[in-house]
C-alpha cells in the first residue's frame, strides 16, 4: 500500500465489490450474489486499487486470489460491513421493519428436523427466514448465510460457534429384506449383503466418510448424493443403509441392524460475533439450540 494512500478518498461502497470477489472468487458468481453485473464487480475493484496504490488481488485458472495488500484490507472492509448492519438494526427497531435471517445448514438436518420446526415457530415471530438446504456446507465467513449449521465445527475470525448436539448413525434395512436374506448376528455378516450409499467424490467432508467405519469391504449396489434419497432406497427393502438417528426416527418401517453398532458425529451451529446486538437473529439462535436440547433423544441412542 502505497505512503501517500488517503483511505478517506476511498469510495466506501467498493468495499461491497471487494468482499464479494473474495468470498466468491470468480466476477460472475459474485455479481450474481450481490445483484450487479461482472463488469460492475471488476470496475469498482479497480477503482478501490487505484484509490489505495496497489493491487488487492491476482488471478489464476482458480479464480480471484488476495494479495497481501488485499489480506491486509480484509479486516477493516468486514469491520465497516459489521457496523453498517449494526446501523441497519438500528433503524430496522425503531420502524418495526421485519428481520430476514438466512440459515445454511446440510439437507439432512433440514429434511428432518428443521425444516418442521421453524415454519411454527415463526408464525408468532416478527421474523422472516430463508432456509438454504444444501448437500454442502455453507459458512459464515463467506457472508452469504446469517447462521449456518455444519458437521462439526467451522474456521475463521469473527465468528461464534457452538456444538448443537451430538448424534448417532446406525445401521437401518427392513424387516422384509432381513427376513429374506442371510442372517447378521456380527459385522463380518455384514459383507454378505446388499449396501445403499453415498458417493465418495461427491461428499463435501472427511467426517461423512464414515462407510468404511463399518468395513471396508461392503458391497454397495445403491448409491446416491443425499441422505433423504438413501433412507427412501433403505425404505424400498434394497438393502441396508448407515442413517443418521434423526433421520431413521419414527419410521415404522425400517429396523435397526446391529444396534449396537453406531457411529459418532457433531452439528455445530455458528453466526457472527454480533449475535447480540441483532434481536432476531439472537432469538433465531436461542429457538434452535433450544429445540435440539428439548428433542435430544431424536439424535442418540
Amino acid at each position: 500500500m502505497s505512503d501517500n494512500t488517503d483511505l478517506l478518498a476511498i469510495n466506501w461502497n467498493d468495499l461491497k465489490y471487494f468482499l464479494a470477489l473474495w468470498r466468491y472468487k470468480r466476477l460472475s458468481l459474485a455479481a450474481t450474489k450481490i445483484g450487479c453485473t461482472h463488469v460492475t464487480i471488476a470496475n469498482r475493484v479497480e477503482q478501490l486499487e487505484k484509490a489505495i496504490g496497489t493491487k488487492l488481488f491476482f488471478q489464476n485458472s482458480k479464480g480471484f486470489h488476495l494479495t497481501t495488500a488485499g489480506e491486509n484490507l480484509i479486516p477493516y472492509a468486514e469491520k465497516c460491513e459489521r457496523t453498517l448492519r449494526l446501523a441497519n438494526e438500528n433503524y430496522r427497531n425503531v420502524q418495526e421493519i421485519r428481520s430476514k435471517i438466512r440459515i445454511g445448514v446440510t439437507e439432512g438436518f433440514s429434511n428432518y428436523f428443521l425444516s418442521s420446526r421453524l415454519p411454527a415457530w415463526i408464525k408468532d415471530q416478527g421474523i422472516d427466514i430463508e432456509l438454504i438446504s444444501l448437500a454442502g456446507s455453507t459458512f459464515i465467513t463467506s457472508g452469504e448465510v446469517d447462521i449456518s449449521i455444519t458437521i462439526g465445527p467451522q474456521k475463521g475470525s469473527n465468528i461464534i460457534q457452538k456444538k448443537l448436539t451430538d448424534y448417532t448413525l446406525g445401521l437401518f434395512s427392513t424387516q422384509d429384506y432381513l427376513s429374506n436374506n442371510d442372517p447378521i448376528e456380527k459385522t463380518s455378516d455384514l459383507l454378505n449383503h446388499h449396501f445403499i450409499g453415498y458417493i465418495e467424490d461427491q461428499v463435501f467432508s472427511d467426517l461423512l466418510k464414515y462407510q468404511g467405519e463399518i468395513s471396508p469391504n461392503l458391497n454397495f449396489i445403491y448409491k446416491s448424493t443425499t441422505i433423504h434419497t438413501q433412507h427412501k432406497a433403505v425404505n424400498t427393502g434394497l438393502g441396508i443403509g448407515i442413517l443418521p438417528h434423526f433421520v431413521a426416527y419414527g419410521d415404522p418401517n425400517i429396523t435397526p441392524v446391529l444396534p449396537k453398532t453406531l457411529l459418532h458425529r457433531e452439528l455445530w451451529i455458528s453466526t457472527s460475533k454480533d449475535l447480540h446486538k441483532f434481536r432476531d437473529l439472537k432469538l433465531t439462535w436461542d429457538f434452535i439450540l433450544n429445540a435440539c436440547a428439548e428433542e435430544k433423544h431424536r439424535f442418540m441412542v
